[in-house]
C-alpha cells in the first residue's frame, strides 16, 4: 500500500473552500456612522468589518477603534496589506498561520476580493473534512507500521491494557463468526494504535526522543481529542480567540509530521519490495 503524502491533503482544501463569500459579508460604506458600525458588529459578535466603495472592498474596520466615536467611520478605515490577503488557491495548512496575528483574512480570487476567513471558519464541513482525511490517514499509516514491525499480530495486542485487549479479542471472534475475514491490526481502535506504538521502543523512537508517558501526554491524547471533534461535524473545534488557533496549528503540524515519518518508512519499503 503506498499512502497518502500529508502535503497531498494538505492541498486539498484550499481558502476558497472554506471562505464567507463576499455578497454574504457584513459591510458597510465609508459614510456610515461608527456608532451603527459599532452596534451591528456587537450585535454579532464580530471583531470587523469591511468597508465597501461599489461593492468592493477598499478597506477595513476594528470594532475595538469605533468605541468613543460619534462620527462616520472613515477616519478609522485600515488598509487592506499583505498580512490580511491570502489567494483563494492557499491551502488550509498554510493559511492558518497566517490568520494569527489579524485575527481574518481576505480571500483574493484574480485581482478581487471574493471573501473573508476566519478561525471560525474552519469548523465548516471543508474544515472538517481536511482535519478528518489527516486523521484517517494518520490511523491507516499507524495501522500499517504496526503491521509491519509486528510478524506476530497477537504480540501487538499483548501490549495493550487488559480491557483494551479483552475489547480486541471480543471483536475478533465476533467478526469470526460472521466469517469475516479481520487481523488483529484491523480490530483496534484508534488510541490502540497509539498505546502500541508507546510501548514499543523500536517504533515510538522514529517518532523523536519520546518516553512512553511523553508519547501519551503529548501525542496520543491531543490527536484523539481532534479525531473525536472532526468525526461530528456538529462540533466547534476551531474559535476565534488567537490561543485556540494557535493549538489547531500545533495539532496540523503534529499530525503531519507523524505521518511524515510514516509514510516515508512505508513508502520507502513499498517501494524497495
Amino acid at each position: 500500500m503506498v499512502l497518502m503524502h500529508p502535503d497531498e491533503i494538505a492541498a486539498s482544501i484550499r481558502g476558497r473552500h472554506v471562505q464567507t463569500p463576499l455578497p454574504r459579508l457584513l459591510g458597510f460604506p465609508r459614510t456610515e456612522a461608527a456608532t451603527n458600525v459599532r452596534q451591528a458588529l456587537a450585535e454579532r459578535q464580530f471583531d470587523s468589518a469591511p468597508v465597501l466603495d461599489d461593492g468592493q472592498v477598499s478597506g477595513y474596520v476594528l470594532a475595538s477603534d469605533l468605541q468613543n466615536d460619534t462620527d462616520t467611520i472613515e477616519p478609522h478605515i485600515r488598509p487592506i496589506t499583505i498580512g490580511t490577503v491570502i489567494t483563494g488557491d492557499a491551502p488550509l495548512a498554510a493559511l492558518m498561520p497566517c490568520m494569527v496575528d489579524a485575527g481574518f483574512l481576505y480571500v483574493v480570487e484574480g485581482n478581487k476580493i471574493a471573501g473573508i476567513v476566519t478561525p471560525h471558519d474552519l469548523n465548516k464541513q471543508p474544515g472538517h473534512t481536511y482535519f478528518y482525511l489527516l486523521v484517517t490517514a494518520l490511523e491507516l499509516a499507524l495501522a500499517e507500521r504496526i503491521r509491519g514491525h509486528f510478524r506476530d499480530q497477537e504480540a501487538a495486542v499483548r501490549m495493550l491494557r487488559s480491557s483494551r485487549r479483552r475489547r480486541v479479542q471480543d471483536r475478533l471472534r465476533e467478526q469470526r463468526g460472521r466469517d469475516t475475514v479481520v487481523d488483529h491490526v484491523a480490530a483496534m481502535d484508534f488510541v490502540d494504535l497509539f498505546s502500541v506504538i508507546g510501548e514499543t521502543d523500536e517504533l515510538l523512537q522514529a517518532f523523536g526522543p519520546y518516553t512512553s508517558d511523553g508519547w501519551l501526554r503529548e501525542v496520543t491524547k491531543p490527536i484523539y481529542g481532534l479525531r473525536n471533534d472532526v468525526m461530528h461535524t456538529v462540533r466547534t473545534f476551531a474559535t476565534d480567540a488567537a490561543q485556540s488557533l494557535r493549538h489547531l496549528i500545533h495539532l496540523d503540524e503534529l499530525v503531519r509530521q507523524l505521518l511524515v515519518v510514516l509514510t516515508t518508512t512505508l513508502n520507502g519499503s513499498s517501494l524497495g519490495s
